[in-house]
């Protein structure tokens, strides 16, 4: 049943509109009123699914009191019923800018005014769609993390690694670890996987859909999804698709059937890493202490990150392999990139070897170690951001 609000500019108009929509079985007035300022008042107490408002409403005028309707009742659906002669484009875009869903005349058909009156009361059935839910509800809003770092071999990808095992501890089924176009594929060496496919496959199709990526992915026994990095033989045969528009529809796939998507990406592929990077929540710099060349382009990545007019407060600064050995401190490392330190992952080589050549995470082999409760530390400090 949709309930709708009806509104009169002279005595008896709402009494003629009520009359044309009682050929209606499926819609019910819930109320009159008389001026522009009731009209947005009874809009929002009663909440109605639709607002038939005039334009030339005494006192508040019709075009202020859908505005303030509209603000006050999201979710009602305001039409509003010009006189005759002024049905044009200057009307159109006063009603338009004052939250109107349709306009009307006050000559229009019962035909007409049925048909607006079921469109816009229609819009509030959508709010128990999924993707309502999941634009409205935070704890279902899709996050995007970018795990990075200025040169290689400083851990990104066990850090990348380790993090999405974190989050799919407290999210269970929620997360993908995307192997973000690496140069050997590190991450199922790390999860002892042999996932066919994988992101190379899914970049040999002109066009993605949800069905031939999830076809690409491969579920670890944690219950972690990963999409595997294509295959070195492969660049050459992929390269022609690794544009903005193809990695755009791969975001947007992932986020609308996981609520975490890890990146572990290299920093720098042109354009296309600062088209992720824009598009993450959070990117996480990983850096060590170990020379200085480290440490200066550490600082210009994060530079550049926060020229691109993200939060500063998204971008987490790690620092793995921390030991009193580091010839670096981290008041050398913050005086140079000046930014915060979020998380200090110990060195703990040992540990971490033994882990991957096993092919377990060490967040899953050892999670009492040092290395796993710092890396925790930061899945926990993600998760604290989050809207709530």
């Amino acid at each position: 049943m949709i309930r709708v609000l009806l509104s009169e500019n002279t005595p008896g108009a709402a009494d003629e509109i009520a009359r044309k929509l009682a050929e209606a079985d499926d819609i019910k007035v819930v109320g009159y009123a008389r001026d522009g300022l009731e009209a947005a008042q009874m809009t929002a107490q009663l909440n109605p699914d639709a607002a038939l408002i005039y334009t030339d409403m005494s006192g508040t005028d019709g075009f202020q009191a859908c505005r303030m309707a509209s603000l006050a009742a999201p979710q009602t659906g305001c039409i509003l019923i010009a006189p005759p002669d002024t049905n044009n484009q200057e009307t159109w875009q006063k009603a338009m800018n004052s939250g109107a869903r349709g306009l009307l005349t006050a000559e229009a058909s019962a035909e007409d005014l049925l048909e607006a009156v079921r469109q816009a009361g229609s819009l509030t059935q959508h709010m128990d769609e999924p993707e309502y839910q999941l634009v409205t509800d935070p704890s279902k809003m899709p996050v995007t993390i970018a795990v990075t770092g200025a040169k290689g071999g400083i851990g990104k990808t066990t850090i990348a690694t380790n993090l999405a095992i974190c989050l799919q501890k407290e999210f269970p089924s929620q997360v993908v670890l995307v192997d973000f176009l690496g140069q050997y594929g590190d991450i199922p060496l790390l999860l002892d996987m042999h996932p066919p496919g994988g992101l190379g496959e899914l970049m040999l199709i002109t066009e993605l859909d949800a069905d031939m990526v999830q076809s690409q992915l491969a579920q670890h026994s944690s219950g972690l999804w990963i999409l595997a990095a294509p295959n070195g033989s492969d660049m050459s045969r992929i390269e022609p698709n690794i544009r903005i528009p193809y990695i755009a529809d791969l975001i947007s796939i992932l986020r609308s059937k996981y609520r975490f998507v890890v990146f572990d990406a290299p920093p720098l592929i042109g354009n296309i890493s600062s088209y992720l990077f824009s598009r993450c929540n959070f990117v996480v710099v990983v850096t060590y202490l170990v020379d200085l060349a480290a440490i200066r382009d550490t600082g210009t990545l994060i530079e550049t990150l926060a020229n691109s007019q993200r939060p500063t407060e998204s971008i987490k600064l790690v620092v793995n392999r921390r030991s009193q050995r580091n010839p670096f401190s981290t008041a050398d490392l913050q005086q140079t990139v000046k930014h915060d330190i979020a998380v200090e992952v110990p060195e703990d080589s040992t540990a971490v070897t033994s882990a991957l050549n096993e092919g377990i995470p060490l967040t899953l082999k050892a999670p009492s170690s040092p290395v796993a409760r710092a890396i925790r530390g930061l899945s926990k400090d993600i998760i604290a951001e989050l809207p709530k």
